[in-house]
């Protein structure tokens, strides 16, 4: 099948990542050097398309008069993400994350952070659409993303390999910050839009953690709050032997 990207960014990340693009559309009275010199590199053909084209092609989602066809998103196995971790593991699961801007921005977040990996499960979830490839500014094309069928099963399985399986949950009484730098792989997860982690997924963490918050505001949205959670977890990674 074939996915759309829509917008400079997405398009042009798309051909620098793992996107594998095959035609790309752009609004005739608009240059856009940069994106022809990237399709001319990657031998992409380009052509004219009127914005009433590109609107039809990206179905609603803003593309700044750059639209590009490509083929379905490749997503990754777990094990191949483990295996090409270079240091203890760090990744990030999202517990029924089913709204497009929070998934892209919080895979936007795990690229930027160097997180090896984002998991989540196939459904009841937001997948890789154009609007997540919108929101990430195209970082879903540089990211690893696997798959799972359930994630309480995933979760038990990576804790037995001895994995540090953390959740992010307001309600917690352990402080973020407190969290020791482990030279031990750790999976970050994350709750759903208002509902937060499911019973049996937050029974399947090893600790469960909270960003402390002082202002007047008495929750944060869920991909700022992921944000700030991998930032703490990238930051406490300690190198090992593998």
């Amino acid at each position: 099948m074939t996915r759309v990207l829509a917008g400079r960014r997405p398009v042009l990340e798309g051909m620098r990542g793992n996107a594998k693009v095959r035609q790309i559309y752009t609004e005739p009275q608009r240059a856009f050097p940069d994106i022809r010199e990237a399709a001319e590199a990657n031998s992409i053909p380009v052509a004219n398309r009127d914005r009433t084209e590109l609107d039809r092609l990206s179905d609603g989602v803003r593309h700044q008069g750059v639209v590009a066809l490509a083929d379905d998103y490749q997503f990754c196995e777990l094990d191949e993400i483990l295996a090409h971790a270079e240091a203890a593991p760090a990744l990030v699961a999202l517990d029924q994350v089913t709204d497009p801007q929070n998934l892209g921005a919080i895979i936007r977040s795990a690229v930027t952070l160097g997180l090896d990996g984002v998991i989540f499960p196939k459904h009841r979830a937001a997948g890789i659409t154009s609007a997540v490839v919108r929101a990430s500014a195209g970082a879903t094309e540089h990211a690893s993303i696997a798959r799972v069928t359930n994630l309480q099963r995933t979760l038990l399985s990576l804790s037995e390999s001895g994995m540090e399986i953390i959740g992010l949950d307001a309600g917690a009484d352990i402080d973020i910050r407190e969290l020791e730098p482990s030279a031990a792989g750790r999976i970050l997860v994350i709750g759903s839009e208002g509902k937060g982690l499911r019973r049996m997924v937050r029974q399947r963490c090893d600790i469960v953690v909270q960003i402390p918050q002082r202002g007047p505001m008495d929750s944060l949205n869920a991909s700022v709050a992921a944000a700030i959670a991998m930032y703490e977890i990238s930051g406490k990674r300690v190198a090992n032997d593998r």
